[in-house]
């Protein structure tokens, strides 16, 4: 029942106030929300203005982590955020979308297809990325803004493009 007034009050009213440059306090009460509506929410959090998340209820964050403005993520199944990653405004997480498979079937029809996006620590994704169900990012990994995430990501680096290639190392 907690878990559902703090969505509530968050959507009413969280979503709405000002970032953490605008308003240091607007971003800690932010955080102390989704501190009861994620699955695990680490310390010192900066969950901007307009951070849109559904139920949050597969979403976990880790230490020193933040969501810029704007980002969605639709977590249909787990999202994993490690420590100390940054996420620019705008990004999009998505866990999910529709089979199509089976030709005899409408595409509406079909079932829909999830899987889980895992962020490791020290990450960096860029304004605008886009990450594609089943993504799996390693530590220390700069995503430019614009990228499109279709696989997973094993060595450390920056990527950029769509689909997303390595362009550089850190």
């Amino acid at each position: 029942m907690l878990k559902i007034f703090m969505l509530a009050l968050y959507y009413a009213v969280g979503i709405r106030v000002p970032s953490r440059s605008a308003c240091l306090c607007c971003s800690t009460v932010r955080s102390w929300l989704v501190s009861y509506i994620f699955e695990k929410a680490g310390r010192n959090l900066n969950i901007a203005s307009g951070v849109r998340f559904g139920t949050g209820r597969n979403i976990s964050i880790g230490d020193n982590s933040g969501l810029g403005e704007n980002c969605y993520l639709v977590a249909m199944d787990k999202i994993v955020i490690g420590d100390d990653v940054m996420i620019a405004p705008e990004v999009m997480m998505l866990t999910g979308g529709h089979g199509y498979s089976d030709s005899s079937l409408l595409l509406r029809e079909h079932k829909s297809v999830t899987a889980p996006i895992v962020i490791g620590n020290d990450c960096w994704i860029g304004a605008r990325a886009l990450l594609l169900p089943g993504v799996s990012i390693c530590d220390r990994v700069i995503v430019a803004a614009g990228s499109v995430v279709t696989k997973s990501i094993s060595e450390s680096g920056v990527y950029a493009g769509n689909p997303a290639r390595k362009v550089k190392d850190i």
